[in-house]
C-alpha cells in the first residue's frame, strides 16, 4: 500500500512526497459505547490503514487516491463527505492558535470505510499526526490524542475518546485498557496460543452522523442528569454501580434502565475480559464476546440482522469460541475467535452461510494487532 500511495501521488503531484504516514483502524474486544460514558473498553490497533503522503505546496489541497475527488480549504461547491474530518482537524488547530505551511496531501488505503473500524479516526489521527510533524508543532501525544477528540467532534459525532487513544498509541500484539474517566490505557497481551482474532464486515454501511449513535449517546447524557437530581456527585453513568437497581428503576423508564444497566455490565465485562486474557481462559473470553453481542442487542439496541447472523453462526458452527459486533452499531462488523487450524473451514462456512441469507458475501480477514500512528520509511 506504501508504493501504491507513493506512486499515485507521484503522478497527481508531480514530485515525491516528504513524508508518508500510516493510522490504522481498530477492533474493539469489549467495552462498547462505554467510552462517552467514561467507562472501560479494551481496543486494538489492526494492520488495516489508511495512508497519507504529504509535499509542500503553493496552496493546500488533499486528494482521495480511492475516490479520485479532492478538497481545497474554503471550497464550498462540491464538498467531498470525507473532507468533513479534514476541514475539523484544520479548524480547532486554528482556533488553538496553531499554522501551518500549503501543502499537498493524498490519502488511502484499505480500511474499510463505515465498516465499524474507525476509518474517520483513523483519518482524524493520521493527519492530524501528520500536521504535527510538518509544522513542527511537537505537541505531546496525549495533547494531540485530545485535539483529534475534539476535531471529529466537530464533524457532527458526538462519541468518545476510544477510537483515538487506541489509534495514537496502539502496541503489536496488544490490546489498550482504557479507563476512560481520566484516558489512562495499560497494555495488555491478547495473543491466545492456537487462536486468532476473525473480523466479518456486513457490508451494512453506516455514516456515525446518520445513525442512531448520537441519539445513544444523547439519551445517555439524559439519564445522567435525571439521576443527578438525587445524585448531584455523579459524573457518568458508569458511576452509578453502587446504586441499588430499584433507585435507578425509580428515576428511569424502562429503556432508559435497559441502557444504563448494559452500561453497567458492559464495563465489568471489560475488567473480566482482561483477567481472562491473563489466564488465558479461552472459553471464557468466548462467553464474554457473546454476552457482550446479547448486551448490545437486547438492552442497547444498536445490532441489526446481518450482526446478529454472525455472531448466531459463530455460536452454532461449533468452532468459533465467541463472537459479537463492534463498533457503533446498525451495520458494520463482527470479531470473531476461532481456531488458527480450522479458520479457513470457518471463513468459508460463514461467508456461503451470509450468501445464502443475505444474496452477497461478506469481507473476512484475520485481525493482525499493530503500532499506532506512525511515520513509514519509504
Amino acid at each position: 500500500m506504501v508504493q501504491q500511495i507513493l506512486q499515485h501521488f507521484k503522478v497527481w503531484a508531480g514530485c515525491a512526497p516528504i513524508m508518508i504516514y500510516r493510522a490504522p483502524g481498530r477492533l474493539n474486544l469489549i467495552g462498547e459505547h462505554t467510552d462517552y460514558n467514561q467507562g472501560y473498553c479494551l481496543p486494538a490497533a489492526i494492520q488495516q490503514s489508511v495512508y497519507f503522503a504529504l509535499a509542500p505546496a503553493h496552496e493546500t489541497v488533499v486528494r482521495s487516491m480511492d475516490h479520485g475527488d479532492q478538497w481545497y480549504p474554503g471550497q464550498s461547491i462540491g464538498v467531498p463527505d470525507w473532507a468533513i474530518y479534514f476541514k475539523g482537524v484544520m479548524e480547532w488547530m486554528k482556533d488553538k492558535g496553531y499554522s501551518w505551511p500549503y501543502f499537498k496531501l493524498m490519502f488511502g488505503g484499505d480500511l474499510p470505510v463505515g465498516a465499524g473500524l474507525s476509518s474517520s479516526s483513523a483519518i482524524v489521527c493520521g493527519f492530524i499526526a501528520l500536521l504535527d510533524e510538518f509544522s513542527s508543532w511537537n505537541v505531546p501525544t496525549d495533547q494531540l490524542t485530545r485535539f483529534a477528540v475534539k476535531a471529529e467532534q466537530a464533524s457532527g459525532v458526538d462519541g468518545g475518546m476510544m477510537d483515538q487513544i487506541c489509534i495514537m498509541n496502539g502496541k503489536k500484539d496488544h490490546a489498550l485498557f482504557i479507563q476512560c474517566s481520566d484516558w489512562t490505557h495499560r497494555f495488555v497481551p491478547i495473543h491466545l496460543e492456537g487462536f486468532r482474532w476473525l473480523i466479518a464486515d456486513t457490508g451494512v454501511r453506516h455514516r456515525l452522523i446518520d445513525s442512531d449513535y448520537n441519539k445513544r449517546s444523547f439519551a445517555c447524557k439524559s439519564i445522567l442528569r435525571k439521576l443527578k437530581t438525587v445524585f448531584p456527585e455523579l459524573q457518568s453513568l458508569s458511576d452509578c454501580k453502587g446504586i441499588a437497581a430499584e433507585t435507578i428503576r425509580s428515576l428511569t423508564d424502562a429503556t432508559e434502565y435497559a441502557y444504563l444497566s448494559y452500561v453497567l455490565e458492559e464495563n465489568q465485562r471489560v475488567l473480566e475480559m482482561v483477567n481472562a486474557l491473563h489466564e488465558h481462559q479461552v472459553e471464557r473470553v468466548g462467553n464474554l464476546l457473546l454476552e457482550g453481542h446479547q448486551g448490545l442487542k437486547n438492552k442497547y439496541q444498536v445490532s441489526c440482522d446481518e450482526l446478529d447472523f454472525l455472531v448466531a453462526f459463530s455460536r452454532q458452527s461449533g468452532v468459533a469460541r465467541g463472537a459479537r459486533m463492534m463498533g457503533g452499531g446498525f451495520g458494520g462488523s463482527t470479531v470473531h475467535l476461532v481456531p488458527v487450524d480450522q479458520l479457513e473451514t470457518y471463513k468459508c462456512g460463514m461467508a456461503n452461510a451470509y450468501q445464502n441469507k443475505f444474496g452477497r458475501s461478506p469481507l473476512i480477514f484475520p485481525a493482525d494487532i499493530v503500532d499506532g500512528v506512525a511515520r513509514i520509511d519509504f
